[in-house]
């Protein structure tokens, strides 16, 4: 079984510092990183590099944002990752009027050398859903996830992300933090999981 898993939320996007970015993107509700994102980013794979961290298994929500913050790390550890639908972005009816798109597969491969496409999902999220159906399908993929690796393990996600890891594994959302690339690190003790620190962010100073 995992010993310890650890959770990214993804940098800052470009949507929240560009008005004007629906009138050019896309895909409006999959916006990707800023500079300062991709800086972000870079940093947390510098974190974890200068610690020599070895991760067993690498694992990202499918939208941009996050696999461009998957990437940027996984190139500074030497790591491959994969997409795990289950730890995406909250289907939240306010935000969203149906499922939001995302770039498909294949593509997100074909721009990012350090993404894998051999993993089955653990949990296909349904839009909509309220905060705590989102917390607790992406409390069930990282319970999937691991409960399939030991060692150590990154899962790389969403503000919801952090929250619904820690309550699917720890049982409780108590002293979560998610700022943007904050670092969460849960700990198995003696077949429990507990919550280490949440939204560690020394390395981004």
């Amino acid at each position: 079984m995992t010993e310890t898993v650890w959770i990214v939320r993804h940098g800052q996007r470009r949507d929240t510092v560009d008005p004007a970015f629906h009138t050019y993107a896309d895909r409006i509700h999959d916006p990707d990183l800023t500079e300062l994102g991709r800086w972000q980013a870079w940093r947390c794979g510098r974190y974890f590099a200068d610690r020599n961290v070895e991760f067993d298994a690498v694992y990202a929500s499918p939208f941009l944002r996050t696999v461009q913050t998957a990437d940027e790390i996984c190139r500074e550890t030497g790591h491959v990752f994969r997409l795990e639908p289950g730890l995406g972005e909250h289907r939240n009816a306010e935000w969203f009027d149906s499922e939001p798109e995302t770039a498909p597969s294949e593509s997100l491969a074909e721009w990012f050398e350090t993404l894998r496409l051999d993993h089955d999902p653990c949990v296909i999220p349904e839009f909509p859903e309220d905060h705590r159906e989102a917390e607790t399908r992406a409390g069930e993929a990282a319970r999937q996830l691991a409960d399939a690796h030991e060692g150590t393990v990154l899962m790389i996600g969403h503000g919801l992300t952090v929250g619904g890891v820690v309550r699917g594994l720890v049982g409780s959302t108590e002293g979560v933090d998610a700022p943007l690339c904050g670092l969460t690190r849960i700990d198995s003790q003696n077949a429990a999981w507990e919550l280490a620190f949440s939204g560690f962010v020394d390395h981004l100073e």
